[in-house]
């Protein structure tokens, strides 16, 4: 297994190519893999919200862990999603991720039910434990797919237990996380987050990275304000951030669904077909030509 070392810097969500038939398109991945190695990411975060890891089949999302770890070899962290609905389904994704060698697992509380108290997201992470070995739990924050929110205190509790080194947060609330970076610290945890709209205020709070779903399609500009923050750069933070907006704007919100404009850009550049999992609805062509036109801008 991979040496388990301290996370930061940008850790892309990375896109999963798919075909018609909702399986991994294997060229399209390992060549997404490869072009964000070639960029200098920090690491990778395999089937996570971005990735659709929970939306494929059980044979699918194998093949994803199974592709991104032979093609990475060993040159990046990876974390794997484990993301499910029960504690015995988590398990088995740990299970499986552990075979394959990760060193990083990636737990929300579970949902369809949302696991919501801090005793039953304790007895998640407690049976993931269990079941991992010597690989690392990161707990991850995202109340609006969950429907569940992990609470500081739990966050600490985990930390107190040994459980958890790394924490990500995506909720996009900045005093939640500059809380969580705060009191996390006093017990050895590291904040990485998942919001972009507030990336660089999470990094001027103490965030120690980014897992960004756009850094996928702008990797330079992710690394750009990484860098910044780092350098203490504020003209280039702001800049930086100014860039990820606009991104938002006219790529993450103008699809029916947040994952349908990345992905329609990621096959602009070769990679797939550009379609979300089904039943989540790709762009339209109006969509595409708005997305089209601000690409043509280029980046400034």
């Amino acid at each position: 297994m991979s040496a388990i070392v301290n996370l930061s810097g940008i850790i892309p969500p990375i896109l999963t190519p798919t075909d018609a038939q909702d399986r991994v398109d294997e060229p399209a991945l390992r060549g997404s893999v490869r072009r964000l190695i070639d960029a200098g990411v920090h690491g990778l975060f395999v089937g996570g919200t971005a990735g659709e890891g929970p939306l494929l089949a059980d044979r699918e999302w194998r093949r994803l862990m199974e592709i991104v770890k032979d093609e990475t070899a060993g040159k990046i962290p990876l974390l794997g999603g484990v993301q499910d609905i029960s504690t015995r389904k988590v398990v088995e994704k740990v299970v499986r991720l552990r075979e394959l060698g990760y060193a990083h697992y990636v737990v929300t509380p579970t949902f369809y039910i949302p696991c919501r108290t801090a005793d039953e997201q304790l007895r998640l992470f407690a049976a993931c434990r269990e079941a991992a070995g010597d690989m690392e739990l990161i707990g991850y924050n995202i109340p609006q797919v969950t429907g569940s929110q992990i609470a500081v205190e739990t966050f600490c509790e985990a930390a107190r237990r040994g459980w958890m080194r790394h924490c990500k947060e995506s909720s996009g609330d900045i005093q939640f996380l500059s809380r969580l970076v705060t009191e996390g610290g006093k017990v050895g945890l590291r904040v990485i987050m998942g919001d972009e709209r507030t990336a660089a205020a999470g990094l001027r709070a103490g965030a120690v990275g980014l897992v960004n779903l756009c850094a996928n399609l702008e990797p330079k500009t992710y690394l750009g304000i990484y860098e910044a923050a780092v350098r203490k750069d504020e003209a280039q933070l702001v800049r930086h951030q100014g860039r990820i907006n606009q991104i938002i704007d006219t790529v993450v919100l103008t699809g029916p669904c947040f994952v349908a404009g990345p992905k329609y850009v990621l096959s602009k550049l070769g990679f797939g077909r550009g379609t979300p999992v089904s039943p989540l609805e790709p762009v339209s062509e109006e969509q595409k030509r708005k997305i089209d036109t601000f690409y043509a801008a280029g980046s400034p």
